[in-house]
This record gives C-alpha cells, structure tokens and sequence, in this order.
C-alpha cells in the first residue's frame, strides 16, 4: 500500500465511526481556556524525488521531531511557544547538516473571537535558527535567521462535529532589505468523533526566493485515548504545480503526534 492509499484509508476509516465528541482540542481554531495547557509532539518523515534529487542523490529525505506548548491566558487568548530539531545521518537525512542538533524557535500569541456559528483565529509569531549551526560555521553567517509569521483563519460550525474553515499565512524574513513574503493558504475541514477526529483538505504554498506556486494534500487523524490525551497520524502529498529544481516524480511528509490538555 503506498502513502497515499493510506492517507485514503484512513480519511475513510475514521470518517465513519462514532458522534460527537465532548471536546476536541486537536483543530487549528482550538485554544486552550484559561489557565490549560496543550501540548503537542510531533515527529516526522519526509521524501522527495525529482529529476535533480534523482541525478546527486537518489531521494532526499529528511527527520525531524519538535514540542509546541500552547498556553490560556484567557479563554479566547493564548500564547505559544516551540521547538523543533532537523536530524543528521544517512538513515534519517541526506545529510544537509553540520551535526545532528538542527534546532529551530518559535514564539507567539493567537487570538479567537466567535460570532455565533462563525469561528475565527488571528495568530502572530516569531520563529528563529542560526545558519551556521545547522550547516557549520566555516564559511556560514553566525547571524541567527529572524522570521515574522501572521495567521488568519475562518471557520464555521455546522453542527454534529462539522467545521470546515480556510487559514492564510504569511511569513517575512526581518533583516532582509527587501523582505519578501511568502504565503501558504488552506482549505479543508475538521470533523469530530465519539473516538476521532479528522482534519484534511488542500494546501497552497508560495515561495517568493524559488518562485514556485505549489498545492499539497494534507491529512490529520487523531484517536481520544482520554479526554485530554489524543494520539495521531498526519502527513501530506504533493499534487502538483512548479518543481523546485525538476520534474517531481513524488514528495510527502508522513509523521505521528501526541497531544495532551492539562
């Protein structure tokens, strides 16, 4: 079965079971009340082939693994705070890095505001890694890589678990004059189980450096292990639009998650 029978597979398998759940802290537009923290381990595999990875490489691949701890201030407002670690070694990576400590940071505050069935989400961070530490400091800038990231996101709420909702991001490096901006839009829906929930839909993404307009399709699956304890998979698919280097034969990205509402 390859990746994207399985992302199939299971979108159908968990779309039919169950009702309602209680509480569903696994969507994008959830925030933690007052005073709960969610936290959320993630790790993940991605590989790509295309016609200039074939000719150097084979396939380039890549690990990584990171925490986000998402905090209530109030119930509508909280802040947020991750990190994130890309692996060295020929198994895991096609060892694009210095060493095996790749981190990356970041920061932030998101904001909810409903008006009746109408949910909405704006969300502002600051994300950060230093060059030189991920690919070694002889010939690299010591200067850390400072980004600014804005999020938007609308949804409604249709009942019996139902929300499907839109999300843009844009993303700016700080210390570049020209400060190109990079932008990501989604398009999906998030349904809540008894047991599951299911988040899936179709993502855009503009790189302003390689001028490349891209569409994926993403999936997220969860499993309630208790109320506050969800256990998942989530991964996405390339569709199509304009290869980075060539013709792109497949590129995905397949990983597991653990999240936890204290």
């Amino acid at each position: 079965m390859n990746f994207k029978t399985m992302l199939l597979t299971t979108a159908a398998v968990t779309m039919i079971a169950g009702v309602a759940n209680a509480k569903d802290f696994t969507g994008s537009l959830f925030l933690p009340a007052k005073g709960e923290l969610l936290s959320n381990t993630s790790i993940d595999h991605s590989r790509l082939k295309d016609k200039y990875v074939a000719r150097i490489s084979g396939v380039e691949k890549a690990l990584s693994a990171s925490e986000t701890l998402t905090y209530g201030i109030t119930d509508n407002l909280s802040i947020f705070g991750a990190i994130a670690n890309k692996f060295e070694g020929s198994k895991v990576s096609s060892d694009d890095y210095n060493n095996d400590h790749n981190f990356s940071y970041d920061v932030g505050v998101k904001y909810n505001h409903n008006f009746g069935k109408v949910l909405t989400q704006v969300g502002l961070g600051y994300s950060t890694y230093q060059w030189a530490s991920w690919y070694g400091h002889k010939g690299n800038s010591s200067e850390w890589d400072k980004n600014v990231n804005a999020e938007v996101q609308v949804g409604y709420d249709l009942g019996n678990g139902w929300v499907p909702y839109a999300m843009l991001t844009a993303n700016t490096v700080v210390d570049e004059h020209h400060r190109p901006i990079d932008y990501t839009a989604f398009a999906g829906v998030h349904k809540t189980f008894d047991k599951f929930a299911v988040d899936t839909g179709v993502r855009y993404e503009h790189d302003h450096d390689m001028d490349t307009d891209q569409y994926w399709w993403q999936l997220e699956a969860n499993y309630f292990l208790t109320d506050n304890v969800a256990l998942g998979i989530h991964g996405d698919y390339y569709l199509g639009g304009d290869d980075t280097y060539g013709k792109t034969k497949y590129e995905y990205t397949i990983g597991a998650q653990l999240k936890v509402l204290f």
